[in-house]
Protein backbone atom coordinates (compact mmCIF):
# COMPACT_ATOMS: atom_id res chain seq x y z
CA UNK A 1 0.00 0.00 0.00
CA UNK A 2 1.15 3.52 -0.79
CA UNK A 3 0.26 7.16 0.52
CA UNK A 4 1.41 9.81 0.49
CA UNK A 5 2.38 11.60 3.74
CA UNK A 6 2.61 15.36 4.66
CA UNK A 7 6.26 14.58 6.05
CA UNK A 8 7.08 13.40 3.40
CA UNK A 9 4.97 14.82 0.49
CA UNK A 10 6.84 11.78 -2.34
CA UNK A 11 4.76 8.42 -2.20
CA UNK A 12 5.94 5.75 0.73
CA UNK A 13 5.11 2.37 1.19
CA UNK A 14 3.65 1.15 4.48
CA UNK A 15 4.39 -1.70 5.44
CA UNK A 16 5.00 -3.15 8.74
CA UNK A 17 8.34 -4.81 8.64
CA UNK A 18 7.30 -8.20 11.13
CA UNK A 19 9.45 -10.96 10.62
CA UNK A 20 8.60 -14.45 12.41
CA UNK A 21 11.73 -16.56 13.01
CA UNK A 22 12.24 -19.07 10.55
CA UNK A 23 12.83 -22.04 13.01
CA UNK A 24 9.28 -21.54 14.76
CA UNK A 25 6.36 -21.10 12.74
CA UNK A 26 3.70 -21.84 15.14
CA UNK A 27 0.55 -21.20 15.51
CA UNK A 28 2.01 -19.33 18.96
CA UNK A 29 4.73 -17.72 17.81
CA UNK A 30 4.95 -14.04 18.41
CA UNK A 31 6.90 -11.79 15.48
CA UNK A 32 9.98 -9.99 16.78
CA UNK A 33 11.52 -6.74 16.05
CA UNK A 34 15.19 -5.46 15.75
CA UNK A 35 15.49 -2.24 17.29
CA UNK A 36 15.99 -1.21 13.48
CA UNK A 37 12.94 -2.63 12.64
CA UNK A 38 10.97 -0.76 15.52
CA UNK A 39 11.54 2.25 14.01
CA UNK A 40 10.11 1.25 10.78
CA UNK A 41 7.49 -0.35 12.31
CA UNK A 42 7.01 3.31 13.87
CA UNK A 43 7.55 5.14 10.68
CA UNK A 44 4.57 3.06 8.83
CA UNK A 45 2.11 3.51 12.05
CA UNK A 46 2.43 7.20 11.43
CA UNK A 47 2.03 6.75 7.77
CA UNK A 48 -1.24 4.78 8.69
CA UNK A 49 -2.33 7.22 10.85
CA UNK A 50 -1.98 10.45 7.97
CA UNK A 51 -2.84 8.74 4.86
CA UNK A 52 -6.43 7.71 5.89
CA UNK A 53 -7.86 8.78 2.26
CA UNK A 54 -6.02 6.03 1.17
CA UNK A 55 -5.83 3.56 3.36
CA UNK A 56 -7.88 0.47 1.86
CA UNK A 57 -8.93 -2.70 4.29
CA UNK A 58 -10.01 -6.12 2.82
CA UNK A 59 -13.49 -6.69 4.39
CA UNK A 60 -15.75 -10.08 4.26
CA UNK A 61 -19.35 -9.36 4.94
CA UNK A 62 -21.46 -12.57 7.50
CA UNK A 63 -24.87 -11.59 8.29
CA UNK A 64 -25.73 -11.70 11.66
CA UNK A 65 -22.10 -12.76 12.93
CA UNK A 66 -21.11 -13.28 16.36
CA UNK A 67 -18.96 -10.43 17.63
CA UNK A 68 -14.96 -10.80 17.22
CA UNK A 69 -14.12 -10.74 21.20
CA UNK A 70 -16.12 -11.19 24.36
CA UNK A 71 -15.58 -8.97 27.19
CA UNK A 72 -12.99 -10.56 29.84
CA UNK A 73 -14.55 -11.82 32.81
CA UNK A 74 -13.04 -9.83 35.90
CA UNK A 75 -11.59 -12.57 38.13
CA UNK A 76 -13.92 -15.73 38.74
CA UNK A 77 -16.87 -13.85 41.12
CA UNK A 78 -20.39 -16.03 40.97
CA UNK A 79 -23.21 -13.98 39.59
CA UNK A 80 -20.58 -12.00 36.90
CA UNK A 81 -21.16 -13.31 33.29
CA UNK A 82 -19.92 -12.61 29.90
CA UNK A 83 -22.62 -12.02 27.16
CA UNK A 84 -21.83 -12.54 23.62
CA UNK A 85 -23.36 -9.81 20.95
CA UNK A 86 -24.70 -10.72 18.08
CA UNK A 87 -24.61 -7.12 15.51
CA UNK A 88 -26.16 -5.30 18.43
CA UNK A 89 -29.68 -6.96 18.09
CA UNK A 90 -29.41 -9.45 20.53
CA UNK A 91 -27.19 -10.70 23.88
CA UNK A 92 -26.77 -14.10 24.81
CA UNK A 93 -25.19 -15.79 27.90
CA UNK A 94 -24.74 -19.46 28.40
CA UNK A 95 -26.87 -21.82 31.25
CA UNK A 96 -27.67 -24.77 31.69
CA UNK A 97 -30.98 -27.18 32.16
CA UNK A 98 -30.45 -30.50 33.95
CA UNK A 99 -26.73 -30.79 32.94
CA UNK A 100 -27.74 -29.73 29.24
CA UNK A 101 -26.45 -26.33 27.74
CA UNK A 102 -28.52 -23.98 26.24
CA UNK A 103 -27.50 -20.65 24.86
CA UNK A 104 -30.60 -18.05 26.04
CA UNK A 105 -31.34 -14.17 25.28
CA UNK A 106 -31.07 -11.96 28.29
CA UNK A 107 -34.43 -9.78 28.77
CA UNK A 108 -35.66 -7.37 31.54
CA UNK A 109 -38.74 -6.97 29.78
CA UNK A 110 -39.79 -10.42 30.88
CA UNK A 111 -39.86 -12.98 33.85
CA UNK A 112 -40.10 -16.63 32.37
CA UNK A 113 -37.72 -18.87 31.15
CA UNK A 114 -37.78 -20.85 28.02
CA UNK A 115 -35.72 -23.40 25.70
CA UNK A 116 -36.30 -25.36 23.01
CA UNK A 117 -34.85 -28.74 23.30
CA UNK A 118 -36.09 -31.67 25.39
CA UNK A 119 -34.70 -31.68 28.63
CA UNK A 120 -34.24 -34.82 29.87
CA UNK A 121 -33.38 -34.55 33.08
CA UNK A 122 -36.62 -32.66 33.80
CA UNK A 123 -40.08 -33.06 35.67
CA UNK A 124 -43.06 -32.20 33.76
CA UNK A 125 -45.57 -30.30 36.03
CA UNK A 126 -48.72 -31.14 33.48
CA UNK A 127 -49.17 -27.52 33.07
CA UNK A 128 -49.00 -25.88 29.73
CA UNK A 129 -47.98 -22.03 29.84
CA UNK A 130 -47.29 -19.62 26.55
CA UNK A 131 -45.68 -16.49 26.49
CA UNK A 132 -46.00 -13.62 24.14
CA UNK A 133 -43.72 -10.54 23.51
CA UNK A 134 -44.79 -6.87 22.15
CA UNK A 135 -43.10 -7.70 18.79
CA UNK A 136 -45.85 -10.38 18.21
CA UNK A 137 -43.83 -13.46 19.40
CA UNK A 138 -43.59 -15.99 21.64
CA UNK A 139 -43.49 -19.66 23.01
CA UNK A 140 -45.32 -22.33 24.38
CA UNK A 141 -45.04 -25.67 25.74
CA UNK A 142 -45.33 -27.71 28.88
CA UNK A 143 -43.96 -26.30 31.77
CA UNK A 144 -41.35 -28.41 33.71
CA UNK A 145 -38.73 -28.64 36.43
CA UNK A 146 -34.72 -28.79 36.33
CA UNK A 147 -31.84 -27.97 37.94
CA UNK A 148 -30.45 -24.68 36.42
CA UNK A 149 -27.45 -23.43 36.59
CA UNK A 150 -26.96 -19.81 35.66
CA UNK A 151 -24.28 -17.01 36.81
CA UNK A 152 -22.03 -19.35 39.02
CA UNK A 153 -25.62 -20.03 41.25
CA UNK A 154 -27.38 -23.66 40.82
CA UNK A 155 -30.77 -23.35 41.42
CA UNK A 156 -33.13 -26.72 42.82
CA UNK A 157 -36.15 -27.46 40.67
CA UNK A 158 -36.14 -24.24 38.47
CA UNK A 159 -39.68 -23.78 36.15
CA UNK A 160 -39.35 -23.37 32.30
CA UNK A 161 -41.14 -24.05 29.56
CA UNK A 162 -39.82 -26.63 27.17
CA UNK A 163 -40.58 -25.83 23.63
CA UNK A 164 -40.59 -27.37 20.47
CA UNK A 165 -37.47 -26.14 17.95
CA UNK A 166 -38.51 -24.80 14.83
CA UNK A 167 -37.92 -21.89 12.40
CA UNK A 168 -38.22 -19.22 14.98
CA UNK A 169 -37.01 -21.23 18.31
CA UNK A 170 -33.37 -22.93 17.00
CA UNK A 171 -32.93 -26.15 18.85
CA UNK A 172 -30.50 -25.31 22.24
CA UNK A 173 -31.37 -21.66 21.97
CA UNK A 174 -33.74 -19.76 24.51
CA UNK A 175 -34.64 -16.96 26.40
CA UNK A 176 -33.97 -16.02 30.39
CA UNK A 177 -36.91 -13.32 31.63
CA UNK A 178 -35.02 -10.72 33.88
CA UNK A 179 -37.86 -9.12 35.49
CA UNK A 180 -39.96 -8.89 38.56
CA UNK A 181 -42.32 -12.45 39.74
CA UNK A 182 -45.15 -10.22 39.24
CA UNK A 183 -45.00 -10.50 35.36
CA UNK A 184 -43.94 -14.68 35.07
CA UNK A 185 -46.83 -16.50 33.34
CA UNK A 186 -45.43 -19.48 35.05
CA UNK A 187 -45.63 -18.45 38.18
CA UNK A 188 -49.37 -17.58 37.54
CA UNK A 189 -49.94 -21.17 36.00
CA UNK A 190 -48.38 -22.89 38.73
CA UNK A 191 -48.93 -20.45 41.73
CA UNK A 192 -45.61 -22.12 43.62
CA UNK A 193 -42.93 -20.81 44.39
CA UNK A 194 -41.35 -23.05 42.12
CA UNK A 195 -42.48 -20.60 39.42
CA UNK A 196 -40.82 -17.71 40.98
CA UNK A 197 -38.99 -15.95 38.47
CA UNK A 198 -34.88 -17.21 37.81
CA UNK A 199 -33.62 -14.20 39.94
CA UNK A 200 -36.13 -14.34 42.89
CA UNK A 201 -34.79 -17.71 43.49
CA UNK A 202 -31.44 -16.98 43.41
CA UNK A 203 -32.47 -13.79 46.06
CA UNK A 204 -34.29 -16.01 48.15
CA UNK A 205 -32.15 -18.42 48.19
CA UNK A 206 -28.58 -16.37 48.53
CA UNK A 207 -29.79 -14.33 51.54
CA UNK A 208 -26.72 -12.47 51.52
CA UNK A 209 -26.65 -11.64 48.04
CA UNK A 210 -28.23 -7.95 47.47
CA UNK A 211 -31.20 -8.03 45.52
CA UNK A 212 -29.88 -6.53 42.46
CA UNK A 213 -29.15 -7.67 38.20
CA UNK A 214 -26.39 -5.14 36.54
CA UNK A 215 -26.66 -4.67 33.23
CA UNK A 216 -23.52 -3.39 30.46
CA UNK A 217 -24.14 -3.80 26.65
CA UNK A 218 -21.42 -4.09 24.21
CA UNK A 219 -21.40 -2.00 20.68
CA UNK A 220 -20.05 -3.93 17.75
CA UNK A 221 -19.12 -0.83 15.46
CA UNK A 222 -17.32 0.66 18.04
CA UNK A 223 -13.69 1.49 17.03
CA UNK A 224 -12.70 2.44 20.57
CA UNK A 225 -13.63 0.04 22.97
CA UNK A 226 -14.52 -3.70 22.45
CA UNK A 227 -16.29 -5.08 24.12
CA UNK A 228 -19.71 -8.02 23.73
CA UNK A 229 -21.17 -6.82 27.80
CA UNK A 230 -21.63 -8.46 30.85
CA UNK A 231 -24.23 -8.71 33.66
CA UNK A 232 -23.92 -9.34 37.53
CA UNK A 233 -26.38 -10.70 40.15
CA UNK A 234 -25.53 -9.02 43.62
CA UNK A 235 -21.95 -6.88 42.86
CA UNK A 236 -21.02 -4.41 40.87
CA UNK A 237 -18.72 -5.06 37.66
CA UNK A 238 -15.11 -3.92 38.24
CA UNK A 239 -14.64 -0.12 37.06
CA UNK A 240 -18.10 0.84 37.76
CA UNK A 241 -18.08 1.39 41.08
CA UNK A 242 -19.59 5.30 40.74
CA UNK A 243 -22.58 3.99 39.64
CA UNK A 244 -23.43 4.00 43.44
CA UNK A 245 -23.13 7.84 43.35
CA UNK A 246 -26.02 8.10 40.48
CA UNK A 247 -29.83 9.22 41.37
CA UNK A 248 -31.81 6.48 42.51
CA UNK A 249 -34.63 6.04 39.90
CA UNK A 250 -38.15 5.00 41.42
CA UNK A 251 -39.64 2.12 39.55
CA UNK A 252 -43.32 3.32 38.84
CA UNK A 253 -45.79 0.72 40.06
CA UNK A 254 -48.84 -1.02 37.83
CA UNK A 255 -51.75 -0.45 39.44
CA UNK A 256 -53.18 -3.13 41.03
CA UNK A 257 -55.19 -3.98 37.91
CA UNK A 258 -52.14 -4.01 35.67
CA UNK A 259 -49.57 -5.71 38.25
CA UNK A 260 -49.15 -8.90 36.02
CA UNK A 261 -47.99 -6.18 33.29
CA UNK A 262 -45.36 -4.70 35.88
CA UNK A 263 -41.88 -3.55 34.45
CA UNK A 264 -39.10 -2.05 35.17
CA UNK A 265 -40.21 1.44 34.39
CA UNK A 266 -38.99 5.25 35.55
CA UNK A 267 -39.79 8.23 34.93
CA UNK A 268 -38.33 10.66 32.36
CA UNK A 269 -37.67 13.91 33.53
CA UNK A 270 -40.24 17.13 31.85
CA UNK A 271 -39.40 18.10 28.32
CA UNK A 272 -36.31 16.27 29.22
CA UNK A 273 -35.72 14.17 25.22
CA UNK A 274 -33.32 16.76 23.56
CA UNK A 275 -33.52 16.09 19.86
CA UNK A 276 -30.80 16.93 17.24
CA UNK A 277 -32.07 20.63 16.85
CA UNK A 278 -30.91 21.01 20.39
CA UNK A 279 -34.90 21.67 21.76
CA UNK A 280 -36.19 19.84 24.20
CA UNK A 281 -39.16 17.47 22.63
CA UNK A 282 -42.21 17.97 24.84
CA UNK A 283 -44.61 14.72 25.97
CA UNK A 284 -47.78 14.54 27.31
CA UNK A 285 -48.55 10.74 29.26
CA UNK A 286 -50.77 8.41 28.60
CA UNK A 287 -50.43 6.74 32.12
CA UNK A 288 -53.28 7.91 33.93
CA UNK A 289 -51.51 7.58 37.45
CA UNK A 290 -48.42 9.62 36.63
CA UNK A 291 -48.97 12.72 38.83
CA UNK A 292 -47.14 15.32 36.32
CA UNK A 293 -48.61 14.64 32.84
CA UNK A 294 -45.68 15.97 31.24
CA UNK A 295 -43.50 13.07 32.28
CA UNK A 296 -43.30 9.87 30.12
CA UNK A 297 -43.09 6.41 32.08
CA UNK A 298 -40.45 4.43 30.47
CA UNK A 299 -39.41 0.64 30.66
CA UNK A 300 -35.84 -0.57 30.46
CA UNK A 301 -35.52 -3.32 28.24
CA UNK A 302 -32.71 -5.78 26.65
CA UNK A 303 -34.45 -7.67 25.00
CA UNK A 304 -35.51 -5.50 22.43
CA UNK A 305 -33.02 -4.30 19.34
CA UNK A 306 -34.99 -0.93 19.24
CA UNK A 307 -36.81 1.64 21.06
CA UNK A 308 -40.13 2.19 20.73
CA UNK A 309 -41.51 6.09 21.22
CA UNK A 310 -44.86 8.12 20.39
CA UNK A 311 -44.67 9.08 16.68
CA UNK A 312 -44.61 12.63 17.65
CA UNK A 313 -41.09 11.79 19.44
CA UNK A 314 -39.91 9.68 16.26
CA UNK A 315 -40.61 12.84 14.05
CA UNK A 316 -38.86 15.19 16.13
CA UNK A 317 -35.56 13.39 15.93
CA UNK A 318 -35.86 12.37 12.14
CA UNK A 319 -38.33 14.18 10.15
CA UNK A 320 -36.25 17.48 9.76
CA UNK A 321 -33.07 15.92 8.98
CA UNK A 322 -32.47 16.68 5.04
CA UNK A 323 -32.93 13.21 2.99
CA UNK A 324 -35.22 11.60 5.42
CA UNK A 325 -37.91 9.36 4.53
CA UNK A 326 -41.12 7.46 6.61
CA UNK A 327 -41.30 4.07 5.75
CA UNK A 328 -43.07 0.90 5.97
CA UNK A 329 -40.37 -1.74 6.05
CA UNK A 330 -41.76 -5.61 5.77
CA UNK A 331 -41.32 -7.27 9.41
CA UNK A 332 -40.39 -3.89 11.08
CA UNK A 333 -43.46 -1.71 10.04
CA UNK A 334 -43.54 2.29 9.97
CA UNK A 335 -39.93 3.58 10.74
CA UNK A 336 -37.99 7.01 9.90
CA UNK A 337 -34.82 6.01 7.46
CA UNK A 338 -32.26 8.76 7.01
CA UNK A 339 -28.95 9.02 5.00
CA UNK A 340 -26.37 6.77 6.43
CA UNK A 341 -24.08 9.45 6.85
CA UNK A 342 -26.12 11.79 8.70
CA UNK A 343 -24.65 12.08 12.47
CA UNK A 344 -27.63 11.84 14.88
CA UNK A 345 -27.41 12.93 18.73
CA UNK A 346 -30.05 12.81 21.21
CA UNK A 347 -29.74 12.89 24.77
CA UNK A 348 -32.53 11.93 27.59
CA UNK A 349 -32.44 13.50 31.05
CA UNK A 350 -33.33 11.46 34.67
CA UNK A 351 -33.61 12.86 37.56
CA UNK A 352 -31.42 16.01 36.16
CA UNK A 353 -28.87 13.97 34.71
CA UNK A 354 -27.91 13.63 31.17
CA UNK A 355 -27.35 10.33 29.01
CA UNK A 356 -26.38 11.07 25.16
CA UNK A 357 -27.10 8.55 23.03
CA UNK A 358 -24.14 7.55 20.90
CA UNK A 359 -24.93 8.21 17.10
CA UNK A 360 -24.02 4.71 16.35
CA UNK A 361 -27.27 3.93 17.75
CA UNK A 362 -29.15 6.07 16.55
CA UNK A 363 -29.81 4.19 13.60
CA UNK A 364 -29.42 0.93 12.30
CA UNK A 365 -28.73 -0.46 9.12
CA UNK A 366 -31.10 -2.44 7.37
CA UNK A 367 -30.05 -5.43 6.67
CA UNK A 368 -29.60 -6.53 10.35
CA UNK A 369 -33.40 -7.15 9.86
CA UNK A 370 -32.94 -9.29 6.52
CA UNK A 371 -34.29 -5.67 4.48
CA UNK A 372 -32.87 -4.99 1.48
CA UNK A 373 -30.61 -1.67 0.84
CA UNK A 374 -32.73 1.42 1.22
CA UNK A 375 -32.21 4.27 -1.01
CA UNK A 376 -34.50 7.57 -1.07
CA UNK A 377 -35.16 10.06 -4.09
CA UNK A 378 -31.30 11.66 -4.18
CA UNK A 379 -30.23 7.71 -4.36
CA UNK A 380 -28.91 8.38 -1.19
CA UNK A 381 -28.04 4.81 1.15
CA UNK A 382 -30.58 5.26 3.94
CA UNK A 383 -30.57 3.87 7.47
CA UNK A 384 -33.03 3.09 9.69
CA UNK A 385 -34.45 5.02 12.80
CA UNK A 386 -33.51 3.11 16.04
CA UNK A 387 -35.81 5.57 18.04
CA UNK A 388 -39.17 4.26 15.91
CA UNK A 389 -43.18 4.70 16.57
CA UNK A 390 -44.86 2.27 18.20
CA UNK A 391 -45.70 -0.35 16.03
CA UNK A 392 -48.25 -1.99 18.24
CA UNK A 393 -50.41 -0.66 20.42
CA UNK A 394 -49.94 -1.30 24.30
CA UNK A 395 -52.89 -3.45 25.51
CA UNK A 396 -52.36 -1.87 29.25
CA UNK A 397 -50.97 1.83 29.09
CA UNK A 398 -48.82 1.00 31.79
CA UNK A 399 -45.79 3.05 30.25
CA UNK A 400 -45.04 5.68 27.22
CA UNK A 401 -41.53 4.34 25.90
CA UNK A 402 -40.15 1.14 25.76
CA UNK A 403 -35.63 1.84 25.78
CA UNK A 404 -34.16 -1.35 24.65
CA UNK A 405 -30.70 -1.78 23.33
CA UNK A 406 -30.25 1.33 21.26
CA UNK A 407 -30.03 2.84 24.84
CA UNK A 408 -28.70 0.92 27.10
CA UNK A 409 -25.45 0.61 24.87
CA UNK A 410 -25.25 4.25 26.62
CA UNK A 411 -25.10 3.39 30.63
CA UNK A 412 -24.18 0.38 32.96
CA UNK A 413 -27.86 -0.46 34.40
CA UNK A 414 -28.15 -1.30 38.19
CA UNK A 415 -31.93 -2.76 38.26
CA UNK A 416 -32.82 -3.22 42.34
CA UNK A 417 -35.56 -5.17 43.15
CA UNK A 418 -36.78 -3.91 46.12
CA UNK A 419 -39.82 -5.68 47.26
CA UNK A 420 -40.20 -6.92 44.03
CA UNK A 421 -38.49 -10.39 45.07
CA UNK A 422 -41.67 -12.93 45.54
CA UNK A 423 -41.90 -14.53 48.86
CA UNK A 424 -38.92 -14.99 51.96
CA UNK A 425 -39.58 -13.82 55.45
CA UNK A 426 -37.64 -9.94 55.08
CA UNK A 427 -40.06 -8.21 52.71
CA UNK A 428 -40.40 -5.21 55.60
CA UNK A 429 -36.61 -4.67 55.02
CA UNK A 430 -36.05 -4.94 50.92
CA UNK A 431 -37.64 -1.00 50.67
CA UNK A 432 -38.46 0.10 47.34
CA UNK A 433 -37.41 -1.08 43.62
CA UNK A 434 -35.28 1.19 42.00
CA UNK A 435 -32.90 1.88 39.00
CA UNK A 436 -29.80 3.47 38.74
CA UNK A 437 -27.67 5.12 35.48
CA UNK A 438 -24.36 5.83 35.07
CA UNK A 439 -23.51 7.35 31.88
CA UNK A 440 -21.31 5.23 29.33
CA UNK A 441 -20.81 7.05 26.48
CA UNK A 442 -18.24 10.54 25.94
CA UNK A 443 -19.83 12.55 23.49
CA UNK A 444 -16.69 14.19 22.20
CA UNK A 445 -15.53 10.00 22.12
CA UNK A 446 -19.07 9.27 20.44
CA UNK A 447 -18.57 11.53 17.67
CA UNK A 448 -14.63 10.43 16.50
CA UNK A 449 -16.30 6.89 16.72
CA UNK A 450 -18.83 8.06 14.05
CA UNK A 451 -16.55 9.61 11.95
CA UNK A 452 -14.47 6.91 11.93
CA UNK A 453 -17.09 4.23 11.65
CA UNK A 454 -18.47 5.56 8.58
CA UNK A 455 -15.37 7.35 6.81
CA UNK A 456 -13.03 4.89 7.29
CA UNK A 457 -14.63 1.60 6.77
CA UNK A 458 -13.93 0.26 10.49
CA UNK A 459 -16.84 -1.65 11.21
CA UNK A 460 -19.04 0.31 7.78
CA UNK A 461 -22.05 -0.94 7.27
CA UNK A 462 -23.54 0.92 4.78
CA UNK A 463 -21.62 0.30 2.00
CA UNK A 464 -22.18 -3.57 2.23
CA UNK A 465 -23.53 -5.74 -0.37
CA UNK A 466 -27.33 -6.27 0.92
CA UNK A 467 -27.98 -9.27 3.07
CA UNK A 468 -24.33 -8.97 4.79
CA UNK A 469 -22.61 -7.51 7.83
CA UNK A 470 -19.35 -6.41 7.83
CA UNK A 471 -16.57 -8.29 10.06
CA UNK A 472 -13.58 -6.14 10.68
CA UNK A 473 -11.79 -5.84 13.95
CA UNK A 474 -11.26 -1.77 14.14
CA UNK A 475 -7.92 -0.29 14.13
CA UNK A 476 -7.13 1.78 17.12
CA UNK A 477 -5.61 4.97 16.73
CA UNK A 478 -4.88 8.25 18.86
CA UNK A 479 -7.36 10.68 19.28
CA UNK A 480 -5.04 13.30 17.73
CA UNK A 481 -4.41 11.32 14.58
CA UNK A 482 -5.68 13.47 11.28
CA UNK A 483 -7.48 16.10 13.56
CA UNK A 484 -6.65 19.78 12.30
CA UNK A 485 -9.10 22.04 14.47
CA UNK A 486 -11.76 22.10 16.80
CA UNK A 487 -15.59 23.42 17.04
CA UNK A 488 -17.32 23.97 20.40
CA UNK A 489 -14.82 21.74 22.19
CA UNK A 490 -15.07 19.18 19.45
CA UNK A 491 -12.06 18.27 17.20
CA UNK A 492 -13.22 17.92 13.51
CA UNK A 493 -11.62 15.68 10.63
CA UNK A 494 -10.67 18.02 7.84
CA UNK A 495 -10.51 15.37 4.88
CA UNK A 496 -14.56 13.78 5.92
CA UNK A 497 -17.19 15.47 4.74
CA UNK A 498 -20.08 14.48 6.81
CA UNK A 499 -22.82 16.18 8.14
CA UNK A 500 -23.23 16.56 11.59
CA UNK A 501 -27.00 17.48 12.84
CA UNK A 502 -25.50 19.17 16.29
CA UNK A 503 -23.23 17.58 18.98
CA UNK A 504 -24.59 16.46 22.37
CA UNK A 505 -26.92 19.11 24.60
CA UNK A 506 -27.03 18.90 28.10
Amino acid sequence: MSCRSPLFPLPIHCVLPFQINQEDKSQNSVPRLSPAMAISVLFSLLCLASCSSGLQLKIEGRHNVRPRREILRWGSMDGTVALNNTADIEYTTNLTLGGQLFTVEIDTGSSDLWVAGNVTDSIDTGAMSEVSYADGSGAEGPVKLSILEFSGYTVQDQAFLQITPDNDHPIARGLIGLGPTTGSKIYNKLNTSAGYAVLDRIFLQNTSTPNYLTVLLGRTQDPTDVLSGEISIGELLHGYSNVEGEPKLEVTIASDGNSSHQHFQILLDEDSIIGPDGKPISITTEVNQTSNSKQATVVLDTGSSRCQVPKYVADAIYSPISGAEYRNITGLGEIWAIPCDEEVNITFKFSGKSYHIHPLDATMDPSLFDSPKIVNLKGQALCLGSFQPFVYTPTYLTYDMLLGMPFLRNVYTVFNFGDFVAGGNDTANRGDPYIQLLSTTDPAEAHSDFVATTSYGFGLLHTRSTGSLLDVVPLRTSHNAGYSNERDGVRIQNEVSITTRNMFFH
